[in-house]
């Protein structure tokens, strides 16, 4: 393995990500967008402190929701953005492993099994989030073809111009 190609592919490719999935984030109607706010959230907030200030819960009476519960310190868009950039630096590494391990093939092969890889992860996560915790069909399907395109467009990026 080319070492010096992986670092390169991984930093270029991460802060690819990182501004793909901010963008995609930012102007389409699914993913964060498609989230709403519960009305009269101070009395929900109030019983669910009373449960617990960490966990994840399931509730069913009328409605059904999975409630994954922090205590407010928790919300912090600096901490988020920081664990989202090391998540997608992440990524990158193993995207470009991959390219870097299917050198020898052609560009479409290459680009192929990041498709296929990238659909293994949206099938076992974000299609089990659908269906066991009951994302939004718009979200789960918007956040899927984000992460495709993001992942073969990064790919592609990667093999033309970085991984020579």
């Amino acid at each position: 393995m080319d070492w010096f190609n992986l670092l390169k592919g991984a930093i270029v490719g991460g802060i690819l990500l990182f501004l793909w999935s901010g963008l995609t984030q930012s102007v389409t109607p699914w993913g964060i967008k498609s989230v709403k706010d519960i009305e009269e959230a101070s009395t929900l907030g109030e019983v669910l402190e009373r449960q617990s200030a960490k966990g994840l819960y399931y509730f069913k009476d009328k409605v059904t929701a999975f409630i994954a519960v922090k205590p407010e310190g928790y919300y912090s868009m600096t901490r988020f953005f920081i664990i989202e950039f090391i998540t997608e630096l992440l990524v990158a590494t193993t995207l470009t492993a991959i390219l870097l391990l299917m050198a020898s093939q052609s560009i479409t092969m290459r680009l192929l099994l990041i498709g296929l890889a990238t659909l293994a992860g949206i099938f076992s996560t974000d299609f089990q989030y659908w269906n066991w915790w009951g994302f939004s069909t718009i979200y789960s399907l918007g956040i899927s073809i984000n992460r495709l395109i993001g992942h073969l467009l990064v790919g592609f990026i990667l093999i033309k111009f970085i991984l020579t």
